[in-house]
């Protein structure tokens, strides 16, 4: 199922209540992609199957477990089969939105036709041996693996297509390349210092909250105390684990992710830059523009005048 703006389910209203009967026949028992071009849009919490949930343009939030992760440009999320979750969309423009949902059981399924692999494949056949899987769910900084997948699918559903069994090879292909990506992620708990894997697996997780409490509330004024707060350590270790797993400070992190806002907002809005520098968590654009020449050598004046000079150049091809 392919949808290209968010399902009517919410408010439920006498007005909706055919779609809504006809869209539950078939919600949470298929793969789903969810499409959309919107400002604002509202669900409440609601128990879903494995998703991936990405936005491009803007913030789009989603709350689990007393926490709010805003996924934009930078990341992506993955929440797994059985999450209960709200999301809420408020932007002052329009934002591109996609969420895949996968159907039950089917990451457990290929994670057993992984394990097994291709000595396992006749032994098997067309309904191999389940293995249970679950994922990380924090915030994910693109990459190269998962992130280029995800955005080939996009386009391919921009461009009309909308065949179901197009739609299973895709997604099969993307799941593989998601349970790679999360090898990946767990050994990042080699950096750390702890005697016993699953304490470096804890300590991991809580360096986690850390990164996704900074990517998700940098526009607001952070004390460290907060961000410590947020992953459940002392201010000492969270900055010394931090800095292990991330190789920079939480503040050198916080700050790189405000200029990666503003040099966004300067290249792609008109708005002014005074407001962008307060969008962006900076306060004041004379900040903003040190963390930019920091981060970028370059200041807001002059990011601005070279993506109109590239506008103007790309309107002359």
């Amino acid at each position: 199922m392919i949808l290209r703006s968010f399902p009517d389910v919410w408010p439920p209203t006498p007005a909706n209540a055919a779609y809504r009967a006809a869209f539950y026949t078939r919600w949470g028992r298929e793969n789903a992609v969810v499409r959309a071009r919107a400002a604002t849009a509202e669900f409440p919490p609601f128990t879903q199957t494995l998703s991936i949930k990405a936005a491009w343009g803007g913030t789009e939030s989603y709350f689990i477990g007393g926490r709010r992760l805003a996924v934009d440009d930078d990341s992506y999320l993955v929440l797994n089969e059985g999450q209960t979750y709200a999301s809420e969309l408020r932007e002052p423009r329009p934002i591109d939105s996609i969420g895949i949902f996968f159907r039950p059981r089917m990451a457990q399924a290929l994670c057993g036709e992984l394990v097994a692999g291709l000595a396992g494949a006749l032994d098997d056949g067309p309904a191999p041996r389940e293995r249970p899987l679950a994922f990380a769910e924090h915030l994910r900084r693109n990459d190269e693996l998962v992130t280029p997948r995800l955005r080939a699918l996009v386009a391919a559903i921009d461009t009309g297509e909308d065949d179901e069994t197009w739609l299973e090879e895709e997604l099969t292909q993307l799941l593989a390349r998601l349970v790679q990506a999360e090898r990946g992620f767990h050994r990042r708990s080699d950096s750390i210092e702890a005697l016993r894997p699953a304490t470096r697996r804890e300590l991991l997780t809580r360096v986690e909250r850390a990164a996704d409490y900074l990517l998700s509330c940098y526009a607001e004024s952070l004390a460290l105390d907060d961000i410590a707060a947020a992953a459940r350590l002392s201010k000492y270790h969270l900055v010394r684990l931090f800095r292990r797993v991330y190789g920079v400070t939480p503040h050198a992190f916080l700050q790189r992710k405000r200029a990666a806002v503003a040099r966004r907002l300067i290249e792609t809005t008109d708005d002014d830059l005074s407001d962008i520098a307060l969008a962006a968590g900076f306060g004041t654009r004379f900040t903003m523009f040190r963390q930019l020449r920091r981060c970028f050598g370059a200041s807001g004046v002059a990011l601005r005048r070279g993506a109109a000079r590239a506008s103007v150049a790309g309107a002359r091809r």
